[in-house]
């Protein structure tokens, strides 16, 4: 309860991707990874870091990470989200093998034009979600059994904006951990529906 009530209180403006609430939901996530004594995926650092472009608002077009994507759209006029993913991991007996257990922390923000309340609070989508993953992170860390695969906790930005983080997570994984025939199961929690 106390993960939904804080991702979805209005001082975090609905949480949109790239805007200050969603940053804030991340910095939240990074100490309750901390605090369940689970690592970080990398070992510098839980943020893995990543941008998106789009063409101007008054030309049609999807958010795009693909760095090829990416360049061809800053030839021109273009718009640009800083975002970062939150990501620890729990070590497993079989080194190799990864099991990724996922949800979403941003939502839609703010709308203006809304009759009322103005805060798409989203503690369905996906607050609740983020919750379950802190949950079954925590329980394995109880537990204290070793996994019998790595455990990969996601927490994933910009998903409201078109799947912008788990696509670009997924784009860079194998070469970011440096194994090959990576052997990836998905658990991701989307609890709105």
């Amino acid at each position: 309860e106390a993960i939904v009530g804080f991702l979805a209180d209005d001082a975090l403006q609905g949480r949109e991707a790239g805007m200050i609430g969603s940053r804030v939901a991340a910095r939240y996530l990074v100490s309750c990874l901390q605090e369940a004594g689970i690592a970080p995926l990398y070992d510098d650092s839980y943020y893995q870091p990543f941008e998106a472009c789009a063409k101007e608002r008054q030309q049609k077009g999807r958010w795009q990470v693909h760095p090829d994507s990416i360049a061809q759209l800053k030839q021109g006029t273009h718009r640009s989200l800083r975002m970062a993913n939150v990501l620890g991991m729990i070590p497993g007996e079989r080194t190799n093998e990864y099991v990724v257990v996922g949800a979403h922390f941003d939502h839609l923000g703010i709308d203006e034009t809304l009759a009322g309340d103005k805060i798409y609070n989203g503690a369905d989508d996906n607050a609740s979600g983020v919750s379950a993953v802190m949950q079954i992170a925590r329980a394995f860390q109880t537990s204290g059994k070793k996994p019998l695969r790595n455990v990969i906790i996601a927490f994933w930005d910009g998903e409201e904006k078109g799947l912008l983080g788990s696509k670009y997570f997924y784009s860079v994984i194998n070469q970011r951990l440096r194994i090959s025939n990576l052997l990836i199961r998905k658990l991701s929690l989307e609890l709105d529906r």
